[in-house]
């Protein structure tokens, strides 16, 4: 049975915070009064926190989860740095063998408006054990935001419906995505991660970045249970920019007036690669700009230029063909500024040479017999995070070996993914209409490529 679990707000006096002294920068601490940690046979109805200060009411209220859920309204009964909360019902009553989790998240914050270093959690039974079981993971690409990590047990439940029944467990993972589950019932759990922007428990389509499983997690009597990670799908309101068009990453000329996606005497510039060209302050038009625009060789040839508007302000340019390996360039154009001046822009560079790439060797383990790499192959990405417009490479895998050549001199990061409906993107999954996601690995160090040079003894390796 699902059960909710509602608030009430309880009038209360103003809080005040004392006058005089040094502003406080000090998080608040938390002190669990009544039941301990771990403590069996519990009785009763009420639990009691101590702070070392005076906190915010309401973001305690906020803050403070119990899994599983009870039904019916919580009193919170406050006395200067102290709270009782109150349950409607003895809890041995709802179940007289049962371990409850209480979850305080950083949303608790003090007068001053400093919120707790890092959730809390307390665990008691109302019978002669506590469930030990627990799950450790992380939520990888989560943009550095506290994420709730929410699970269900498919098992007890009549429904699976995220967006509108509250979990099972939750807990709260910290910036870097790791969290841990604990003290859990034995039992077949769906796990989903969002980033609950409204703190609702609940996941709200179209708006909160998530992260599903690629399968559902069997939880045995006291079993820890690692590796489980989440692949965030990262939803914002005003739409997904690819890095190559973030201009804010940018070079800039001296005057700042334009910017350019590679420096001013560039010397890692690849023969496939366009330029990508941002007006600041001054836009031309498309006609001045195609007709003053060139791009010229160390010998004074000049490129054929293909231009991609992408906006008023923001174009694409490169060669139509390709750029010429180990040869210097520049590229110029006229622009002008106020009352008819004439900016001479100019951004030398020079494309790489041969000897400025290296290889890749490494091999691959999948514990997912449902997808031999024969009929599902294993998609690995690698990606120069530094380097704008974004370097990327993408090799599709059907063998447990792999050597990859010609691959530009930079520090990589990898990513991999058994491409079950052979898209050759990464299915995120979704969580309601439930879809799985597809397995991923993430390498857990950066590649560093150097020209000339092959890195070994790579190991990508899919664990269920």
């Amino acid at each position: 049975m699902v059960l909710i679990l509602a608030f009430l707000v309880c009038g209360c006096a103003n809080q005040q915070p004392p006058g005089g002294g040094e502003e406080d920068k000090s998080p608040p601490k938390v002190k669990i009064i009544s039941p301990k940690q771990n403590a069996t046979n519990f009785r009763g109805n009420t639990i009691a926190f101590e702070f070392s200060e005076y906190v915010d009411r309401r973001s305690f209220q906020d803050a403070f989860r119990i899994s599983p859920r009870i039904e019916g309204d919580i009193e919170y009964n406050w006395g200067g740095k102290d709270v009782e909360v109150s349950f409607p019902q003895n809890l041995e009553k709802l179940d007289a063998n049962k371990t409850f989790v209480v979850n305080i998240s950083t949303s608790l914050k003090d007068i001053h408006g400093n919120a707790i270093a890092e959730a809390i959690s307390l665990a008691f039974s109302t019978g002669t054990k506590i469930d030990k079981a627990e799950i450790h993971g992380k939520a990888f690409n989560n943009n550095e935001k506290v994420t709730a990590v929410l699970a269900y047990n498919i098992e007890s439940t009549s429904g699976f419906d995220p967006t509108k029944n509250l979990p099972d467990y939750l807990t709260e993972s910290g910036s870097a995505g790791d969290f841990v589950l604990t003290n859990l019932a034995p039992g077949n759990y769906r796990l989903l991660a969002i980033v609950d922007d409204d703190r609702n428990l609940l996941f709200t389509s179209e708006r909160e970045s998530y992260g599903v499983l690629p399968y559902d997690v069997l939880v045995t009597d006291s079993a820890v249970i690692s590796n489980i990670n989440f692949y965030m799908k990262e939803i914002t309101q005003t739409g997904t920019t690819g890095p190559e068009l973030d201009y804010t990453k940018y070079s800039k000329d001296s005057l700042g007036i334009v910017y350019t996606s590679i420096e001013s005497d560039s010397r890692v510039v690849l023969p496939e690669q366009s330029i990508f060209i941002f007006f600041n302050r001054y836009k031309p038009t498309r006609d001045e700009l195609v007709n003053s625009l060139k791009i010229t060789d160390e010998a004074g040839s000049t490129e054929r230029v293909v231009f991609n508007w992408r906006n008023d302000s923001l174009v694409e340019v490169f060669p139509q063909g390709k750029f010429a390996s180990n040869r210097s360039y520049a590229l110029s154009f006229d622009l002008k500024t106020v009352k008819d001046s004439v900016y001479r822009f100019t951004l030398p560079f020079r494309t790489v040479s041969a000897n400025s790439f290296g290889e890749l060797k490494g091999t691959v383990y999948s514990f997912y017999n449902d997808y031999p790499l024969v009929d599902y192959p294993v998609r690995i990405e690698l990606v120069a995070p530094a380097m704008i417009p974004l370097l990327k490479y993408s090799y599709e895998v059907r063998d447990t070996v792999f050597a990859f050549k010609n691959i530009l001199e930079a520090e990589y990061s990898l990513f991999s993914y058994v491409d079950i409906n052979i898209n050759s993107a990464y299915d995120y999954g979704y969580p309601f209409p439930f879809e799985h996601s597809e397995p991923f690995f993430i390498y857990p160090q950066k590649l560093n490529i150097r020209g000339g040079w092959t890195v070994e003894n790579v190991k990508v390796s899919f664990v269920k």
